[in-house]
């Protein structure tokens, strides 16, 4: 049975690819480390990799789960004059606030007309981290003259999205992020020495601890989108 993506498994044990393996610090907790792997990369890579976020720009997440709070805490690392967190569950905005959010939004039918309020026109980059059309198409209005979208979160297939042709006039773009634009060999030590250092924040993105036998439970947790991340833990 091959794992997903090469390189994933609930098991204890896995061969896996040199190619899928990067060494990190010996004093690196495993449980932290075992986030940056996928939805911290995907995040924190597509704010400074895939977006390049400079210093000062504006920055609006849609969908604050773990990919989304990841993205805001890279936006906050990247040094986003303004970071607007947006999300349907007030218990993730206030999360949102510990990662480096400076407004948050409650999503509705009125999310763009609100970021757009607070930014006085637009964000220069809108990251989309939930994956549905409606968010999507969101992220583009939202954004102000020469700004960005970028797409993280995995659309389903045969959904197609729909922008309005004028806003290309104010060279409006949008773009998307495969985990991040990574380059696992660079970037894993270098989140892991942002951890170390109290600037990557991963302890607040755990929501909870489980053993492999209580494994449908996270994922019915999973389903509700309530918590940030639960983390599968091996042995005592």
């Amino acid at each position: 049975m091959n794992q997903f993506l090469n390189l994933s498994a609930f098991a204890e044990q896995m061969l896996v690819h040199e190619h899928a393996l990067v060494a990190i610090r010996r004093d690196m907790p495993l449980d932290r480390a075992a986030l940056i792997g996928c939805a911290v990369t995907t995040g924190f890579g597509a704010v400074v990799h895939t977006a390049r976020v400079q210093p000062g720009e504006t920055v609006a997440v849609i969908g604050c789960g773990g990919i989304g709070l990841a993205t805001i805490n890279g936006a906050a690392i990247a040094g986003a004059g303004r970071i607007i967190a947006i999300d349907r569950v007030p218990g993730k905005l206030e999360l949102a606030r510990q990662f480096g959010a400076t407004d948050v939004v409650e999503a509705g039918d009125d999310t763009v007309d609100a970021v757009r309020a607070l930014t006085g026109g637009g964000v220069h980059h809108a990251f989309e981290a939930i994956g549905l059309k409606q968010t999507t198409e969101q992220a583009f209005a939202m954004l102000r003259r020469g700004g960005t979208a970028t797409v993280i979160g995995m659309i389903a297939p045969g959904v197609k999205i729909e922008l309005k042709g004028s806003d290309f006039l104010s060279e409006k773009k949008i773009q998307g992020s495969l985990m991040g634009s990574n380059r696992f060999p660079v970037d894993m030590p270098r989140m892991v020495d942002f951890y170390m250092a109290g600037r990557l924040k991963l302890d607040e993105l755990i929501s909870r601890r489980l053993p492999l036998e209580e494994i449908n439970s996270a994922f019915d947790e999973l389903r509700r989108g309530e918590l940030a991340r639960s983390v599968v833990v091996f042995g005592d």
